[in-house]
């Protein structure tokens, strides 16, 4: 505002601010113990939508807009894959599905001669609107406190990493354009290595001699000295 107020003339100098820092990047995902809950308070939801795209949220680490934005016409359930063209980087992605998301699609239209248009929708065909309430109360009904619906997508990307996936594999999901994004996640992927090295104990530790185990055996057998 300063500098616009100097170039319109209205004042003559902008003095020196110091701009506060960014504040962090903020991380929350969802643990192995908070899903179920969710699908489930979702499930009791009065939106009859909401458990399926928490489900493909989960699953694929897509938008909010992304998906509700679906149409039965970019989905191949036969190569379990999902093409998006409306995107936030406005590049075309393919998403690939794992059994949860296929078998919440098949459950939502069993029948194939009427999975036409846009996936979700209302009862007069258009597009299904907001579900931030919705969303909200099913947090609520599960007792999970500060998660936001894009958590859900930082959720997938989480566990994809402590599964062993990559960053690189992680990125290419998400679809996202700046590496920096993804090295959110680098903190996942150090502690995932660092439990599979575990794996490695008692590699380097050498076996005793026989001559080493019995001079070991009468060493603990032995009185120990009073001092």
């Amino acid at each position: 505002m300063l500098r616009l107020a100097r170039k319109s003339g209205y004042v003559r100098e902008v003095p020196d601010i110091e701009m506060p820092k960014k504040p962090e990047h903020r991380e929350r995902y969802l643990d192995e113990d908070e899903i179920p809950r969710l699908l489930e308070a979702c499930a009791e939801s009065r939106n009859p939508h909401l458990r399926t795209i928490v489900v493909i949220a989960l699953n694929t680490g897509m938008r909010r807009g992304e998906i509700l934005g679906l149409e039965w016409e970019r989905i191949d359930l036969s190569s379990a894959r999902i093409t998006l063209y409306r995107t936030k980087s406005g590049k075309p992605r393919g998403v690939p599905i794992n059994r949860a998301v296929y078998e919440a699609l098949i459950d939502l239209e069993p029948d194939v001669a009427r999975r036409q248009g846009r996936i979700f929708r209302s009862a007069y065909g258009r597009a299904w609107g907001e579900i931030r309430t919705a969303f909200t109360l099913a947090l609520e009904r599960a007792k999970i406190a500060g998660v936001r619906f894009h958590d859900l997508r930082h959720t997938a990307a989480s566990h994809l990493v402590m599964r062993g996936a990559t960053l690189q594999e992680v990125k290419e999901l998400l679809g996202h354009s700046d590496f920096k994004l993804t090295l959110r996640y680098a903190h996942l992927s150090h502690h995932h290595l660092r439990t599979e090295v575990d794996r490695l104990d008692g590699l380097t530790e050498s076996k005793p001699t026989r001559a080493h185990k019995c001079t070991h055996r009468a060493t603990l057998h032995s009185p120990t000295p009073d001092r």
